[in-house]
């Protein structure tokens, strides 16, 4: 009996840490993949693009992975980690993680005007400001798009990304 407790312990880790790994993949990925749907303002003065991940260290190590010696457009991506809302400074995207959603208005206050595309993982954040949201559906990972808060920044949204969107407002 001890044995079978082990080994359903062990299978229920191994299952969980799989599950995790493949979030953090698809949402790496995802986001690395959404700078190819949304415009940017090309006046910004800048010669990198700036991806800020807070509250999740494993997208971030999967994004600088992803990213590393890759642009967008004409600019060398830099994935940046933050500890909290307080080091926002300018990036083009800003992923808040599900740990710190809480500060979602702080973040935004943060931002300002700038061009920044906000994409977050929490339930009920694409009313809280999010441009881009990822939910959870029939146990799959998928995105919700609300277009008001992306023209909010002055970007624009290819309607490919529109159409991939679980939901769009």
């Amino acid at each position: 009996m001890r044995k079978l407790i082990v080994l359903s312990v062990l299978f229920y880790i191994t299952f969980f840490a799989k599950g995790l790994a493949q979030e953090e993949n698809f949402i790496s990925l995802s986001v690395y993949s959404f700078t190819r749907f949304i415009d940017w303002p090309s006046n910004d003065g800048s010669d990198e693009f700036i991806i800020d991940v807070i509250g999740h260290k494993s997208v971030y190590d999967k994004l600088l992975e992803l990213t590393a010696g890759r642009k967008v457009g004409n600019r060398n991506i830099i994935v940046r980690f933050l500890e909290s809302v307080n080091n926002i400074t300018q990036s083009q995207i800003l992923f808040l993680g599900f740990w710190q959603s809480k500060d979602i208005a702080k973040a935004i206050t943060k931002i300002g005007n700038a061009h920044t595309l906000i994409i977050t993982e929490k339930e009920g954040l694409i009313d809280g400001g999010s441009a881009i949201n990822f939910v959870i559906r029939n146990n799959t990972i998928k995105f919700e798009i609300k277009k008001a808060n992306i023209q909010k920044y002055a970007l624009n949204i290819d309607e490919t990304l529109v159409k991939l969107a679980y939901k769009s407002y």
